[in-house]
Protein backbone atom coordinates (compact mmCIF):
# COMPACT_ATOMS: atom_id res chain seq x y z
CA UNK A 1 0.00 0.00 0.00
CA UNK A 2 1.22 3.48 -0.87
CA UNK A 3 2.10 5.58 2.17
CA UNK A 4 0.67 9.01 2.81
CA UNK A 5 3.27 11.74 2.57
CA UNK A 6 3.79 13.54 5.88
CA UNK A 7 3.06 16.91 4.26
CA UNK A 8 -0.30 15.65 2.98
CA UNK A 9 -1.09 14.24 6.43
CA UNK A 10 -0.43 17.65 8.01
CA UNK A 11 -2.61 19.36 5.37
CA UNK A 12 -5.52 16.95 6.02
CA UNK A 13 -5.21 17.33 9.80
CA UNK A 14 -5.17 21.13 9.49
CA UNK A 15 -8.17 21.08 7.16
CA UNK A 16 -10.08 18.79 9.55
CA UNK A 17 -9.32 21.16 12.44
CA UNK A 18 -10.96 24.03 10.47
CA UNK A 19 -14.32 22.24 10.30
CA UNK A 20 -16.65 23.90 12.79
CA UNK A 21 -19.11 21.01 12.71
CA UNK A 22 -16.41 18.50 13.63
CA UNK A 23 -15.40 20.75 16.56
CA UNK A 24 -19.03 20.87 17.72
CA UNK A 25 -19.13 17.07 17.41
CA UNK A 26 -15.83 16.81 19.37
CA UNK A 27 -14.69 14.53 16.53
CA UNK A 28 -11.11 13.40 16.11
CA UNK A 29 -9.04 11.57 13.52
CA UNK A 30 -8.11 8.11 14.77
CA UNK A 31 -6.38 6.71 11.70
CA UNK A 32 -5.23 8.24 8.41
CA UNK A 33 -3.77 6.25 5.52
CA UNK A 34 -3.56 6.66 1.76
CA UNK A 35 -7.20 6.14 0.68
CA UNK A 36 -8.65 5.57 4.16
CA UNK A 37 -9.61 7.61 7.20
CA UNK A 38 -11.20 6.75 10.53
CA UNK A 39 -12.78 9.41 12.72
CA UNK A 40 -14.86 9.21 15.87
CA UNK A 41 -17.00 11.32 18.14
CA UNK A 42 -18.33 10.82 21.65
CA UNK A 43 -22.02 10.73 22.47
CA UNK A 44 -23.54 13.93 23.82
CA UNK A 45 -27.00 15.46 24.03
CA UNK A 46 -25.90 17.91 21.31
CA UNK A 47 -25.82 15.10 18.70
CA UNK A 48 -28.82 13.10 19.93
CA UNK A 49 -32.32 12.63 18.65
CA UNK A 50 -35.51 12.35 20.72
CA UNK A 51 -34.93 8.68 21.73
CA UNK A 52 -31.42 9.30 22.99
CA UNK A 53 -29.60 7.76 20.01
CA UNK A 54 -27.07 9.57 17.82
CA UNK A 55 -29.02 11.70 15.32
CA UNK A 56 -29.07 10.49 11.70
CA UNK A 57 -27.76 13.88 10.57
CA UNK A 58 -24.71 13.50 12.82
CA UNK A 59 -24.15 9.98 11.46
CA UNK A 60 -24.32 11.26 7.88
CA UNK A 61 -22.02 14.21 8.56
CA UNK A 62 -19.40 12.00 10.21
CA UNK A 63 -19.51 9.49 7.31
CA UNK A 64 -19.36 12.33 4.74
CA UNK A 65 -16.27 13.73 6.44
CA UNK A 66 -14.51 10.36 6.69
CA UNK A 67 -15.15 9.62 3.00
CA UNK A 68 -14.16 13.13 1.97
CA UNK A 69 -10.77 13.01 3.62
CA UNK A 70 -10.15 9.48 2.36
CA UNK A 71 -10.70 10.92 -1.15
CA UNK A 72 -8.49 13.94 -0.47
CA UNK A 73 -5.66 11.60 0.51
CA UNK A 74 -5.75 10.27 -3.09
CA UNK A 75 -5.57 13.53 -5.06
CA UNK A 76 -2.88 16.04 -5.99
CA UNK A 77 -1.80 18.91 -3.76
CA UNK A 78 -3.32 21.44 -6.20
CA UNK A 79 -6.73 19.72 -6.10
CA UNK A 80 -9.72 19.56 -3.77
CA UNK A 81 -12.55 17.05 -3.49
CA UNK A 82 -16.16 18.10 -3.00
CA UNK A 83 -19.12 15.87 -2.21
CA UNK A 84 -21.21 15.43 -5.35
CA UNK A 85 -23.68 12.84 -4.06
CA UNK A 86 -24.22 10.34 -1.29
CA UNK A 87 -26.70 7.76 -0.12
CA UNK A 88 -26.77 6.47 3.41
CA UNK A 89 -28.51 3.44 4.86
CA UNK A 90 -29.15 3.60 8.59
CA UNK A 91 -28.99 -0.07 9.59
CA UNK A 92 -29.48 -0.02 13.37
CA UNK A 93 -30.19 2.51 16.12
CA UNK A 94 -26.98 4.34 17.00
CA UNK A 95 -27.26 3.65 20.72
CA UNK A 96 -23.84 3.83 22.33
CA UNK A 97 -20.96 5.80 23.76
CA UNK A 98 -19.06 6.63 20.59
CA UNK A 99 -19.65 6.82 16.83
CA UNK A 100 -16.84 5.72 14.49
CA UNK A 101 -16.81 6.39 10.73
CA UNK A 102 -14.39 4.65 8.38
CA UNK A 103 -14.08 6.15 4.91
CA UNK A 104 -12.42 4.16 2.13
CA UNK A 105 -12.04 4.36 -1.63
CA UNK A 106 -13.89 2.05 -4.00
CA UNK A 107 -12.58 3.66 -7.22
CA UNK A 108 -10.42 6.71 -7.76
CA UNK A 109 -10.48 8.50 -11.11
CA UNK A 110 -9.29 11.86 -12.46
CA UNK A 111 -12.57 13.69 -11.86
CA UNK A 112 -14.70 11.34 -9.73
CA UNK A 113 -13.85 9.27 -6.67
CA UNK A 114 -16.33 6.72 -5.34
CA UNK A 115 -16.10 6.14 -1.59
CA UNK A 116 -17.62 3.87 1.01
CA UNK A 117 -18.36 4.92 4.57
CA UNK A 118 -18.95 2.35 7.28
CA UNK A 119 -20.29 3.81 10.51
CA UNK A 120 -20.09 1.87 13.75
CA UNK A 121 -21.63 2.50 17.13
CA UNK A 122 -19.41 1.55 20.04
CA UNK A 123 -20.99 0.53 23.34
CA UNK A 124 -19.13 -1.04 26.24
CA UNK A 125 -16.07 -1.45 23.98
CA UNK A 126 -17.94 -3.43 21.29
CA UNK A 127 -18.51 -2.13 17.75
CA UNK A 128 -21.66 -2.68 15.70
CA UNK A 129 -22.27 -1.47 12.14
CA UNK A 130 -25.11 1.07 12.28
CA UNK A 131 -24.87 2.82 8.88
CA UNK A 132 -23.40 2.43 5.39
CA UNK A 133 -22.70 5.29 2.98
CA UNK A 134 -21.93 5.26 -0.75
CA UNK A 135 -20.52 8.59 -1.92
CA UNK A 136 -19.22 10.25 -5.08
CA UNK A 137 -16.63 13.00 -4.74
CA UNK A 138 -15.80 15.45 -7.54
CA UNK A 139 -12.15 16.45 -7.96
CA UNK A 140 -11.66 20.19 -8.65
CA UNK A 141 -8.76 22.62 -8.66
CA UNK A 142 -7.96 23.60 -5.10
CA UNK A 143 -10.40 26.15 -3.71
CA UNK A 144 -9.52 28.88 -1.25
CA UNK A 145 -12.41 30.10 0.86
CA UNK A 146 -12.51 33.88 1.05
Amino acid sequence: MKTLLEGRRAEIEASFAKQGLMRIFQASINKLEHGALEISMPYSDAVSQQHGFFHGGAIGALADTACGYAAISMIGEDEAALTAEYKINLLAPADGDRLIAVGSIIKSGRTLIVCQGDVFIEKDGKRKLCAFMLMTMCVVKNLEHK
